[in-house]
């Protein structure tokens, strides 16, 4: 029962594995060469040890939870309400490279809902956070989406690819790639962008960001409408479908712009 979790203490908890996981991933930063996956993502060294310490400070802590990372798969009690979902470094391109956007992110879900999420941007020093039912946080500062009856020709519309073949382009706004889908769900969020369209996303790459998105009113969907905040009956390791996510205003301006054939 949710009754008997502390989310404070929780939240507090992640909010320091995920600085300590920060100053591990700095240590690495500039010094590691990433190698394919199977996927064709990148994987470095850095995500398999950032995620092997966040992964053993939270089963250390709740070890009926159910544990979901992006370079080691599942962990603890797979029957679980509570799932974890872990991205080590989000934006491992861009870690890769040496472009500091790129992001530890540690998102719970309680029976396939958003529950509580942190996202820490060790370089950028930026750490956004909420919980269910109090809001969302970026360094202690309330933040919430952009609400516009309008797109202007300056407003950030932040994108996965320059390529995504359900959208058209038209919208006269500013494209953007960040490299980090949940730092592109984030400023979202935070109101510095209007909204963004990602066309290749997986669960671990959104578990904290989604959490932030719920709790500042925003609509994420599919290109058909249909929400995401559900992950319960979702095969974990199949990439999800193209996502459009905004305010409720924005997001109904951005859906005149998503091909659905």
């Amino acid at each position: 029962m949710t009754r008997d979790f502390d989310m404070l203490s929780a939240l507090q908890m992640v909010q320091d594995i995920t600085a300590e996981a920060g100053l591990i991933a700095l240590g690495m930063f500039g010094q590691v060469e990433g190698r394919e996956k199977d996927d064709g993502t990148l994987v470095t060294e850095a995500d398999r040890r950032v995620e092997q310490y966040i992964r053993k400070r939270i089963l250390d802590q709740y070890p009926h939870h159910m544990v979901f990372g992006e370079e080691d798969g599942s962990g603890g009690m797979e029957q679980s309400p509570f799932l974890w979902l872990l991205d080590p470094i989000d934006g491992t391109n861009n870690f890769a490279s040496g472009v500091p956007i790129w992001g530890i992110s540690v998102g719970l879900f309680y029976k396939g809902k958003p529950f509580l999420g942190v996202l820490h941007m060790p370089c950028l020093d930026q750490t956004f956070w909420a919980s269910d039912g109090e809001g969302a946080y970026c360094d202690g500062t309330r933040v919430s989406v952009r609400r516009t009856d309008t797109l202007a020709r300056n407003d950030l519309l932040l994108i996965s690819s320059p390529n995504i073949p359900h959208w058209d382009f038209s919208a006269q706004v500013k494209y953007r790639i960040t490299g980090s889908t949940a730092y592109s769900m984030a400023l979202v969020a935070a109101g510095n962008a209007v909204g963004t369209v990602c066309n290749h996303w997986y669960v671990w790459d959104v578990g904290a960001s989604m959490v932030l998105l719920k709790e500042v009113g925003a609509l994420v969907t599919d290109i058909h409408g249909q929400s995401l905040f559900d992950l319960e009956n979702r095969d974990y390791r199949a990439p999800g479908p193209c996502m459009v996510a905004a305010s409720p205003e924005c997001h109904a301006l951005l859906m005149q712009h998503v091909k659905t054939s």
